[in-house]
């Protein structure tokens, strides 16, 4: 059994599982990041789905801002964090909304 091998690491280990603290942290990053799941759930199909994406894409962005900016932040007033995941969300946007004809522009490469 496991708590025989290591006596301090499995009680290490069971006081994770029992802080209140890292429960609160891993409920927050489940609940700002499940819009950015569902978008990806709903367009992970075998069908077409590139006007999901773009009908989702804004409204993404506004579940995860207003999560964000509501976890004890003033309303006119943008946490650090909002912006770093704001452009994470935009990098893989730009990197993934190319211009048809730069696609084109490879295949004839």
């Amino acid at each position: 059994m496991y708590r025989d091998d290591d006596v301090g690491q499995a009680q290490f280990v069971k006081e994770k599982m029992l802080d209140d603290l890292l429960c609160d942290k891993i409920n927050y990053i489940i609940a700002f990041t499940e819009p950015i799941y569902d978008m990806i759930r709903v367009t992970d199909t075998d069908k077409p789905s590139l006007d999901l994406v773009y009908d989702m894409w804004n409204a993404t962005i506004e579940k995860v801002k207003c999560y964000l900016s509501a976890r004890g932040k003033r309303e006119n007033d943008q946490s650090h964090f909002y912006d770093v995941v704001h452009q994470i969300l935009e990098d893989r946007w730009n990197k993934s909304n190319m211009p048809l004809q730069f696609w084109h522009s490879l295949d004839s490469r």
